[in-house]
């Protein structure tokens, strides 16, 4: 059985165009869609894993540089395979080469040589790549059709099959347009991909092929009548397995038990405790009071506002929205449950339990985690407890639970997983900036943005500048980079702001109304409209994620002072 490609030597590089400046080229909104889509679900664990630095969006080029020099960039980091995916309109100039357009492409076909990417510089990129399997997917169209049509050929394609390990997707046959309806999310070539991404193949093994993908999403745009997507490959490359089938069942392995420690008596109080080794088990909650490792017999969350947070916490299944990855830790507030665990009312962030997690996030004092055989997750113990390490409070913010209430979530990150992500000789620092385990965030693009506005807060319109001359401002994700959000990271989701405003937003205490002012949700009223450049698109839906996850009921009832 094939494996997937490597995660860490692979690079997907997403390019698409769907607004046109020209007149004679009409918008394509439902790209942009297709991109966000397509790299959430490629970063996805459960699809391929892609970490988010491997899988970079190229949004809306202008020019051939703003395409090719990334592109070019990816080809030469991939050593395992290289994924190039290309959605937007196809022309065909007067020698019959296919053009890749830019925001700029005059549809012309004298033009097309200089306000359009020859289709030859993306051969050439491909084809300058160590990586040993390429795939190319080409979601193109033409100009001149009737609104909603998409167009693709495949015989200008026929030159790159020579790239010895190389596969390509093309929407449709060259003599038929594929299709984008009008008003659709999707295009439909890339509507079915993303649904064998998402939801997998019935009675397909673990692991998915680009041959089966294909014939998966020939078969479903034949029966809905749509144009009939093609295929051409090398040196059997349609066999490469280009995602998990989450439709796939098989049987969960037997956890291993872990070996019994005997924790020995040690004062409380934050951090680790001497004696107590990673790992180490405990019978029952009299145990774990005894160690100091978690001190209150029945309360999950130990600790309080008033010391600086919290000491430790317990996952013990009480929660049915607690979810556990391992080193990132999705955890559920305290109260609002009645006797038989189901929510009966909205969680209190004044609680001590919970108050004392919000001042971890911001004291960022390390949390010790506990986990309970009664979680029943492939993290947990077999029987009794087991101490976990140390955790940080990373983010906070409010969703309606599985019991329709009002509950508060916290992401908690392991400290030595982060810091040994954080020196991982692969990620070059001066491009990635680690916000997660296995997830970064693009340096590079987060100076663009703040450049764009000269450092300047885009809430006060205030610049930090050092001494020396130099300026400071940080970018803010509206949906977070890290699971579970898995926000990503574009310019639509961003904001550059000072220091102070990046932690109100971060903190849930600012958002933004879909007009884009800024509001105190502690008293619901608007402060200020947020600064905004003409060549700077915000995605309300980001901004709506954000408010959302900061429900203004439970954060009015809040003192964040102290």
């Amino acid at each position: 059985m094939m494996t997937l490609p490597s995660r860490h030597q692979s690079r997907a590089i997403l390019i698409g165009t769907s607004e046109y400046k020209h007149d004679s080229m009409h918008d394509l909104p439902a790209v942009a869609n297709n991109l966000i889509a397509l790299q959430e679900a490629f970063c996805d664990r459960k699809v391929w894993g892609l970490p988010p630095q491997h899988c970079r969006l190229i949004e809306e080029p202008a020019t051939l540089p703003a395409m090719l020099v990334p592109l070019r960039e990816a080809a030469g980091e991939a050593e395992d395979t290289l994924l190039v995916y290309y959605a937007g309109h196809g022309l065909i100039d007067t020698e019959g080469e296919l053009h890749l357009s830019l925001t700029d492409t005059n549809s012309d076909p004298s033009y097309l040589p200089y306000t359009a990417v020859p289709y030859s510089q993306i051969r050439r990129a491909v084809l300058s790549s160590p990586a040993a399997r390429r795939v190319v997917i080409l979601d193109t169209c033409f100009s001149g059709r009737a609104l909603g049509a998409m167009s693709s050929t495949d015989s200008v394609l026929q030159g790159v099959v020579d790239i010895t390990g190389t596969v390509i997707l093309t929407a449709s046959p060259k003599t038929q347009a594929a299709s984008a309806p009008m008003g659709a999310h999707f295009t439909a070539f890339t509507a079915e991909l993303l649904e064998v991404l998402l939801n997998g193949i019935s009675g397909q093994p673990q692991h998915l092929s680009i041959k089966a993908i294909y014939r998966h999403i020939h078969a479903k745009l034949k029966a809905a009548g749509r144009p009939l997507p093609q295929i051409l490959n090398s040196n059997t490359a349609e066999e490469l397995s280009l995602a998990i089938n989450r439709a796939f069942r098989s049987h969960p392995k037997p956890e291993n038990p872990a070996a019994k420690k005997s924790p020995p008596e040690t004062p409380p109080g934050y951090g680790a405790i001497a004696g107590i080794e990673l790992g180490a088990l405990f019978p029952d909650r009299r145990a774990l009071h005894d160690a100091k490792v978690h001190r209150p017999l029945e309360a999950g969350i130990c600790g309080s506002r008033a010391k600086g947070g919290a000491e430790s916490i317990v996952l013990s299944g009480g929660y049915k929205d607690d979810t556990d990855y391992g080193d990132v830790i999705i955890y559920t507030g305290h109260g609002g449950q009645a006797s038989n665990g189901a929510h009966i009312a909205d969680q209190d962030p004044n609680s001590t339990g919970n108050s004392a997690l919000i001042a971890s996030r911001i004291t960022q004092i390390p949390v010790r985690v506990i986990r309970g055989a009664q979680a029943k997750t492939p993290f947990s113990p077999p029987i009794g407890y087991s101490y976990d390490g140390l955790f940080r409070v990373a983010d906070y913010w409010t969703e309606p639970g599985k019991d329709g209430f009002l509950i508060i979530r916290f992401r908690l990150e392991g400290i030595e997983q982060l810091e040994s992500v954080t020196n991982t000789p692969s990620i070059a620092p001066d491009r990635w900036s680690p916000v997660a385990r296995g997830v970064f965030q693009d340096r590079q693009l987060s100076e663009r943005l703040k450049k764009l506005y000269d450092y300047e807060c885009q809430v006060c319109r205030i610049a930090i500048e050092t001494m020396g001359g130099m300026r400071h401002a940080e970018t803010f994700h509206f949906r977070s980079l890290g699971a579970p959000h898995k926000g990503p990271d574009i310019l639509a989701n961003m904001v550059c702001l000072c220091p102070n405003h990046h932690m109100l937003f971060e903190l849930g205490t600012l958002t933004l109304d879909d007009t884009l002012r800024v509001i105190d949700q502690s008293t619901g009223v608007p402060i200020t409209d947020l600064h905004l450049h003409r060549r700077h698109k915000i995605d309300l839906e980001h901004v709506k994620y954000h408010r959302n996850t900061h429900d203004p009921r439970l954060l009015r009832r809040h003192d964040f002072a102290g």
